[in-house]
């Protein structure tokens, strides 16, 4: 087997950097060869993935971003290798998602075992990829607009920290939405969209979210008083608490028209602003996924 290992070495504590040894260790016992590719830049796991339809499998190191650039990059290329998931960030919602142990060296094993492999749905928006998640508005900036080193000194909660700034500012998303049942407008103050039952480290219970059906799950929360309480009643319930003021739909697609100054988050990243076309890609990636933590997560296993 021929595998192109893409890692971030500044992700989370950068341990991943010290265990490079007794990874390289486990390949050379299972007689396979490999690249390793460091990452030093915005983009180039990206580039990497780009590049990679002469490999086997891609096995990509690092935080959701970093995986949100290695599809990405994937998505570029027809022959799409198989792709494995270890992940060293911070938060790691896909990482919990997948089922992916969090020692890196258990999930590279449960990776070449291959035991488990599924086809995800891949999500396009505009001309870029997400994989579980989009959003604009309130809290969306604290996935993205955080320092590294307090990061490293506060862990998660330097993402809850950096969340406090927005508790009391406003936000106005005045929107048009279409999607595959009809159209609405109005004022929101935050827009979520969910290809998987879990966001910003919160298991979502509460919602049909799945990664491998063809269709997303959007909540769409009004801009009125009481909007902060409904926020935390939905995220500490799992998703479980609803009312008419937080708009559900479920489609395989969504036309959001928007100011252009709207700014929207992929899988924890700050990536475009304005009105965004969104669109399925089913099953569009092969990845290894945990064999016994993911029954209720791939509805097509």
């Amino acid at each position: 087997m021929n595998v192109l290992f893409i890692y971030n070495p500044e992700s989370g504590s950068g341990k991943i950097q010290s265990l490079l040894p007794l990874i390289e260790e486990v390949f050379l016992k299972r007689n396979i060869t490999y690249k390793l590719s460091p990452t030093t830049k915005s983009k180039e796991a990206e580039t990497f993935a780009s590049e990679s339809s002469g490999y086997d499998m891609v096995i990509v190191a690092g935080g959701d971003g970093t995986l949100n650039e290695t599809v990405s990059g994937l998505m570029k290329i027809e022959k799409r290798p198989l792709l494995g998931y270890i992940p060293t960030g911070t938060i790691n919602d896909m990482g919990g998602l997948l089922g992916m142990p969090k020692k890196p060296l258990k999930a590279l094993e449960l990776i070449l075992d291959r035991e488990k492999v599924v086809s995800m749905d891949v999500v396009k928006i505009n001309n870029r990829h997400f994989v579980y998640a989009a959003a604009a508005g309130k809290f969306t900036a604290a996935s993205y607009d955080v320092e590294r080193k307090s990061k490293k000194k506060f862990g998660y909660l330097a993402y809850y920290k950096r969340g406090t700034k927005e508790i009391f500012k406003d936000f106005k998303l005045p929107i048009k939405v279409s999607h595959d049942e009809g159209s609405f407008e109005g004022m929101y103050g935050l827009v979520l969209i969910m290809n998987g039952p879990r966001v910003a480290g919160f298991r979502l219970f509460g919602t049909k979210a799945r990664m491998d059906d063809g269709i997303l799950e959007a909540r769409f929360f009004k801009r009125e008083p009481g909007m902060l309480f409904r926020l935390a009643g939905f995220f500490l319930s799992g998703g479980k608490y609803s009312t008419k003021k937080n708009k559900l739909i479920r489609s395989s697609r969504f036309f959001i028209d928007a100011p252009k100054d709207v700014i929207w988050n992929t899988d924890g990243e700050r990536s475009l602003t304005g009105p965004v076309e969104i669109n399925v890609l089913k099953h569009a990636i092969r990845i290894v996924v945990h064999p016994k933590k993911t029954r209720k997560l791939f509805k097509h296993e």
